[in-house]
C-alpha cells in the first residue's frame, strides 16, 4: 500500500470532485481496480462503477463535501478516521 494519507486525502478528494476526468483519475489512485465501496445506501465495485457512485451521490447531494476530521489510524492493513 502506497503512504495510508495519501490514500486517505485521495479518497476524501474523489468524493468531493465535481470534475469528471478528475475524480476517475482520483479514484484510480485511491482504489485498485478490484477495489470496492459498500455502505448501507450505495456501493461500486471497480473504477467505474466507484465513479459512477460517486457521481451519483454528487447529484443527489449538491454542494455536499467530506472533511477529515481526525487523525487517521492504521493498523493491520486497517485505516480509521473521521
Amino acid at each position: 500500500m502506497t503512504n495510508v494519507n495519501e490514500t486517505v486525502v485521495r479518497y476524501l478528494a474523489a468524493w468531493n470532485e465535481r470534475d469528471p476526468k478528475r475524480r476517475r483519475e482520483l479514484v484510480a489512485a485511491a482504489w485498485t481496480e478490484e477495489g470496492s465501496y459498500i455502505d448501507a445506501h450505495r456501493q461500486g465495485h471497480g473504477h467505474s462503477a466507484i465513479d459512477a457512485m460517486l457521481a451519483a451521490t454528487q447529484a443527489q447531494f449538491p454542494g455536499y463535501r467530506l472533511s477529515l476530521v481526525s487523525g487517521i489510524e492504521a493498523h493491520n492493513n486497517f485505516v480509521r478516521f473521521s
